[in-house]
């Protein structure tokens, strides 16, 4: 409980400094939702054409959303990062399809990995 209390404090105190600028802005929601508010029960109240533009509104940004990102699939204007993906995994996967370990060249006697050395370090023996 001493931490809430802690938690509370703190809270109280960021909002006590923000208090100049979120009381305006409060002010000022309040004003033009009521006034929205109003509006809407004034003029609105009796016809459903309000409700019928909000809903077209709604039908047709659903559409416009749809056409660029329809459901699972990405849509057309995706497809070339996706592409880029694509490329991506199939240059990953010829990567690790690859053995590099036959390339390494070996010493005739131990089969130390010699890299580009005349002598190997490990038993000595001259490769040439």
């Amino acid at each position: 409980m001493d931490f809430l209390d802690i938690l509370a404090e703190i809270v109280g105190s960021i909002l006590l400094f923000l208090k100049p600028i979120v009381s305006p802005i409060g002010r000022w929601m309040v004003g033009w939702i009521s006034t929205v508010t109003q509006f809407l029960k004034d003029n609105l109240s009796n016809g459903l054409t309000f409700y019928i533009v909000i809903c077209a509104m709604l039908v047709i940004s659903a559409m416009i959303v749809n056409s660029i990102w329809p459901g699972d699939k990405p849509g057309a204007s995706f497809q070339k990062g996706v592409d880029k993906i694509d490329d991506f995994e199939t240059k990953i996967e010829k990567i690790d399809g690859e053995d590099i370990t036959e390339e390494i060249r070996r010493c005739k006697d131990c089969g130390n990995p010699l890299g580009d050395q005349e002598v190997c370090p490990l038993c000595g023996a001259r490769q040439i």
